[in-house]
């Protein structure tokens, strides 16, 4: 016999062996604070696997959602929201994290470096996600008229100094779609006495600390900020269940931040002048500064200045300090409730108005949507 159906009870299509899955269960706890929901539960535990689905009769379930469990909760009239990027045009309600900008921000991260070889790979990652985040990278560099070579297989991972050889000098900078591939090219590296950072610069994506910080040089991965994702589909379940559209696009949640840590700790200057212009501009993010500025600190010419910037970043030294800058108000919008005018200020424009303009040019959308994005309640 069927039991009668709970109003309220959501069921969570999770595996808690992953990171960020976990995470993703924090945004959904943080919504059901104010939902009332209650969760299905395996030995105290909100969390159902596929063969409990089949006798559960709730509300609607969030998690991993694939064609036969799509096929079976329509069938059963019971409302899902996927929160995986496993199946492509999956038609499911949606909340996904934006697979390719993760791609474009390791790129821009390394180009900002002063990096100009790279390398990527999403060996062993089913589904699409892996993939996405490749072509968000190669599609960046190219972008930058650069290239990157594909760790495909294992065994192009255990042997990177064979794929990527050392070339005096030079720095490749290597994105792994997950942590622990990232983890694997470190270890490739130690074990063919490349030097890490300085060889191969390695750049995670997830931020798990077990697999970063237990390892020697730590590091540096892109926190996702997969909370963002829990509550958006937390969100979206409720307005589904009372009654709301299902959406036919996916909603798309932007990565968070890059946390540094030494496997990419290092900026490749050759060009000392153009080095020293870096350290002066990020240090003075926060003033009003311009590249009169900078000439003047480094009593230098300003045209020789621009000429080097554009040969080494291909970018001049104003849209460096513009970078800088929105790279602060990027921190202070997730940080703080600083209004807007406020932080404006204290990222070195004078109004408002000048700080909207050199957002949006830099970041493609207005402060206020930025933080409305990183924001769990979805507002201001």
């Amino acid at each position: 016999m069927v039991p009668l159906k709970c109003s309220t009870e959501i069921a969570l299509l999770i595996d808690y062996n992953s990171n960020f899955y976990r995470k993703i269960v924090t945004g959904v706890a943080r919504f059901s604070k104010v939902s009332g929901w209650r969760f299905f539960t395996t030995r105290g535990v909100p969390q159902i696997t596929a063969k409990e689905l089949k006798n559960w009769n709730g509300a609607g379930v969030i998690g991993r959602i694939d064609p036969d469990t799509m096929d079976y909760l329509k069938s059963r009239q019971i409302p899902a929201v996927n929160i995986k990027t496993d199946y492509l045009g999956l038609p499911v309600a949606s909340v996904l994290m934006d697979n390719g900008q993760i791609g474009s921000r390791a790129a821009e991260y390394f180009i900002s470096k002063g990096i100009r070889r790279f390398a990527g790979t999403a060996w062993s990652i089913k589904g699409d996600s892996g993939r996405l985040k490749l072509n968000g990278f190669g599609n960046a560099l190219i972008k930058h008229g650069f290239d990157f070579v594909e760790l495909k297989d294992q065994h192009e991972i255990s042997h990177v100094s064979n794929i990527l050889p050392v070339k005096k000098g030079e720095t490749v900078g290597v994105f792994a779609v997950e942590d622990f591939l990232g983890r694997m090219v470190i270890e490739a590296c130690q074990d063919a006495s490349l030097n890490v950072p300085e060889d191969l610069a390695v750049l995670g994506t997830d931020n798990s600390h077990f697999i970063c910080e237990m390892l020697s040089p730590q590091m540096s991965s892109m926190e996702l900020g997969a909370e963002r994702v829990g509550y958006q589909a937390a969100i979206m379940l409720d307005k589904i269940l009372k009654g709301g559209d299902i959406p036919v696009e996916p909603v798309l949640v932007a990565p968070e931040r890059i946390i540094e840590r030494r496997s990419t700790d290092i900026l490749l200057m050759q060009d000392e002048l153009v080095a020293k212009a870096l350290r002066f501009i990020h240090e003075n993010a926060s003033l009003p500064i311009t590249v009169t500025s900078v000439t003047d600190a480094l009593h230098c010419n300003r045209r020789i200045l621009e000429k080097r910037f554009r040969s080494k970043l291909n970018r001049t030294p104003h849209e460096e300090i513009r970078r800088s800058r929105i790279q602060r108000a990027c921190k202070l919008l997730r940080e703080t409730d600083m209004t807007i005018e406020t932080l404006a200020e204290s990222c070195g424009y004078s109004s408002r108005e000048r700080f909207n303009v050199a957002f949006r040019l830099e970041m493609s959308k207005t402060p206020s949507l930025y933080r409305r994005e990183y924001r769990f309640s979805g507002t201001e």
